[in-house]
């Protein structure tokens, strides 16, 4: 039996998040599905529950709040595919789930009560629920501390948990071996400027 009551959680959540919306019901609901699935009774206190959520809507701050999976303890991996999914794997059993709303789930229309609405839906009707297998996820992707940390031969910053592109001999962060990152890195600010905000 879970710890919190889905108002508790969904108070937890919409505390985090900021408000309350469709996508904070569905995500809590989400992550209570998934930690009595696996028998969670206090995420709080569990270590072994990795979530992997598919979109950077509400439902992921929902997830992070309720089933306690966070960025910086690497118990939440993010895949930007747009879909209000996650999957959750239990590092103690080794079985993974993924929940995915329904297409023929409704729409929580604007201005509605996102509680109330979404409290006439059941939880097969709102979600369908799959056991999967995460062939991708490896030793690196781990809780805890790094397991490897190595050195880009040309920038010279640190590179954690595999990484790193291996060319010819050499160590590289994925910038400085060529591959596509979000930035553009130009000078580098002295510690005044940065003070300044200049």
């Amino acid at each position: 039996m879970l710890k919190r009551t889905f108002d508790e959680d969904l108070d937890r959540a919409v505390a985090f998040h900021g408000h309350l919306c469709g996508g904070q019901v569905i995500g809590t609901r989400m992550a209570r599905l998934a930690l009595a699935y696996f028998h969670i009774d206090d995420p709080d206190t569990y270590r072994d529950l990795i979530a992997f959520v598919e979109c950077d809507r509400c439902l992921a701050d929902a997830v992070i709040s309720v089933a306690n999976c966070h960025l910086g303890k690497r118990r939440l991996k993010w895949y930007d595919y747009g879909i209000m999914s996650a999957s959750f794997y239990d590092l103690a059993s080794g079985r993974a789930i993924r929940i995915s709303q329904r297409p023929t789930a409704p729409h929580c229309p604007h201005g509605a009560d996102a509680r109330a609405f979404f409290a006439e839906l059941s939880d097969d009707e709102l979600f369908a629920v799959h056991e999967v297998e995460l062939p991708d996820f490896e030793e690196f992707d781990l809780p805890g501390k790094p397991r490897q940390t190595q050195i880009c031969e040309r920038c010279g910053e640190r590179i954690h948990d595999g990484r790193g592109i291996e060319c010819d001999g050499h160590v590289f962060c994925r910038r400085c071996a060529g591959e596509h990152v979000y930035y553009v890195e130009g000078r580098e600010l002295t510690a005044d400027e940065v003070a300044a905000g200049i």
